[in-house]
């Protein structure tokens, strides 16, 4: 019977503890529930996540799961700042709001936010797998690591003095090449940038990046076509980036904009064709991302009003705001759906 009693009493103890909880849990606050993605749609782990004021004082820290997904809970203020970054890098802040204040009758607001970190050096990482291996000399080494660290600081003119030198004792550095060629790119030096994206491509034409790079060059350039077969390239010898089939129908839809129909007798069968061609890469492309990359939507969006489906348009802006709640334009897409959901001018 005494035993009976014990296991009763520890039994309401811990019915107990965790009701309390469970009331601890409703008046906590606020709470951000975020993901860490890389610019290729991939889910980033282990990345440093700080949640701060909005003058820069930490309040929080964590690391990001296997999945990218991090969370911050008890928030009993209004305004937050939320900041990822990580060695390879550049750092990405995004403001959080709330707009009621919590209370034990109001348990607070939940706000789920995305993050996307982009490389570096105006580079992309490799992809998981990619692996070239060179016997580089040691003082080439050493000059590609310090123009590596001054291209990570913003000094591009004693980064591209050191990878140049680099380049110099080992002509065959495919990362000095690469690394180079975004330097020349970023300062929209395009010529120099493809001479070594060519000679990259030579050292090792397996790399993925190389055409991603390139294929960003014409596209700056309004050569949409051939940006189109640069990006199915980097898609075929990375078929699981997302970012490749986004590119390619990106810049098939702003071909698009290059056919005069009044020029060309050919143009409504090559508009059909593009449309379909373009409409497939960015499905394809948002599976990939497993639904979750929103300028998919964008791009779809784009896609439909050009060929006069306006319906279609606005659902697609209406999923983008759905991927991205707190993108800084919402007010004018939301403008945009309006107008697109209107009845046609007669």
């Amino acid at each position: 019977m005494n035993h009976r009693v014990a296991a009763l009493t520890l039994f309401g103890l811990l019915l107990l503890a965790f009701t309390s909880g469970a009331v601890v849990t409703r008046a906590q606050g606020h709470s951000i529930r975020g993901k860490v993605r890389s610019s290729s749609g991939y889910n980033l782990p282990r990345i440093t996540v700080d949640l701060q004021t909005g003058n820069g004082a930490l309040i929080q820290q964590t690391v990001t799961n296997n999945e990218g997904d991090f969370f911050f809970s008890g928030l009993g203020e209004n305004s937050y700042v939320v900041a990822a970054s990580a060695p390879d890098f550049n750092p990405t802040l995004e403001r959080v709001e709330f707009f009621r204040a919590t209370s034990p009758d109001s348990p607070g607001e939940t706000r789920t936010i995305e993050i996307t970190l982009n490389a570096k050096g105006g580079g992309r990482p490799p992809r998981a797998g990619l692996n070239f291996v060179q016997n580089v000399p040691k003082a080439a080494r050493d000059s590609f690591d310090l123009g590596a660290k001054l291209a990570r600081d913003g000094k591009s003119t004693e980064a591209v003095a050191a990878l140049q030198a680099a380049l110099k004792i080992f002509p065959d550095y495919f990362d000095a090449r690469f690394v180079l060629a975004n330097e020349f790119i970023k300062a929209s030096n395009f010529n120099d940038a493809i001479v070594q994206l060519n000679e990259a491509t030579r050292i090792n034409p397996k790399d993925d990046r190389v055409f991603y790079s390139f294929g960003m060059i014409l596209m700056q350039q309004q050569k949409y076509a051939v940006a189109a077969r640069i990006f199915a390239e980097a898609a075929r010898l990375s078929p699981g980036d997302p970012q490749y089939p986004l590119k390619r129908g990106t810049s098939l839809i702003d071909q698009v904009a290059m056919i005069d129909p009044a020029k060309d007798k050919t143009a409504a069968s090559d508009l059909s064709y593009i449309y379909s061609e373009a409409e497939k890469d960015l499905v394809r492309a948002f599976a990939l991302s497993e639904r979750k990359l929103a300028d998919v939507q964008i791009q779809l969006a784009r896609l439909y009003e050009k060929k006069g489906d306006r319906a279609r348009a606005a659902s697609a802006l209406e999923q983008y705001l759905k991927l991205s709640p707190n993108v800084k334009n919402a007010p004018a897409i939301r403008e945009a759906i309006t107008k697109l959901r209107a009845p046609a001018a007669p």
